[in-house]
């Protein structure tokens, strides 16, 4: 279906909880191939947005469109999880769910084939987040507190390391690559292009502009915003 290709806001409020109306009658899409930049100011409520978009929040005007699948979100601290460092890259899916995901991707019905195939995906997802050394001193079955043992920069890394398995057409990204080096977080923007993935982005650095199509700009948290073709 048509709504299953585009994520628009027609003439939405972003209101808080406490009923403070961040932005007023919020009109903007977002179709494939031309992602979203959302930027403002702390505060004026850029993960309010994405809060609607999840339906953490009601819209309480308007509409929202968006995919029934193909959306996925990376928030600026990712869940680890309990389990391995194979876990950590398929969730929220099983092993078992994963394994036929990748038997899927390779148009392969060898049942036994698949735990190889699926480790050496994820070995590759590794390598183009620039974690693989996190497989080398780990290995695929070790069960460490991840969150003792990864620093923010790779919890991001390993955030996006899902968002590049489970390959979605959308990526919310909630400013979750921000503990990350410039040039890293570039790289991983670069891939998500590569690979297709249309992106809503919310983020203060400039680094990231080229990588998206439109900027959404909420201007102060009192309601007002605009949007901004990006000139490339």
């Amino acid at each position: 279906a048509a709504s299953d290709e585009i994520i628009e806001f027609h003439e939405v409020d972003i209101v808080t909880p406490s009923q403070k109306l961040l932005a007023r009658k919020l009109s903007c899409s977002v179709v494939q191939g031309k992602s979203l930049l959302l930027t403002g100011p702390n505060g004026t409520g850029k993960s309010s947005v994405f809060r609607v978009l999840r339906d953490l929040w009601p819209a309480f005007s308007g509409r929202v469109t968006k995919p029934s699948e193909g959306m996925f979100h990376v928030p600026q601290s990712p869940y680890t999880s309990l389990g391995t460092l194979r876990d950590q890259i398929i969730y929220p899916l099983s092993r078992e769910e994963a394994e036929m995901k990748i038997l899927s991707l390779y148009k392969s019905s060898n049942r036994s084939s698949a735990p190889e195939l699926l480790d050496d995906h994820l070995k590759t997802v590794l390598v183009n987040v620039r974690l693989v050394y996190l497989l080398e001193r780990e290995g695929w079955d070790s069960t460490p507190n991840w969150e003792d043992v990864l620093s923010l920069g790779e919890q991001q890394r390993l955030g996006m390391a899902r968002l590049f398995f489970h390959h979605p057409k959308f990526g919310i990204l909630d400013e979750c690559t921000n503990a990350t080096s410039v040039d890293v977080e570039e790289h991983l923007y670069r891939l998500a292009t590569d690979m297709g993935i249309t992106v809503i982005t919310s983020s203060q650095r400039p680094a990231l502009i080229p990588f998206h199509s439109v900027e959404l700009k909420l201007i102060d948290g009192e309601g007002n915003w605009e949007l901004c073709e990006i000139q490339h």
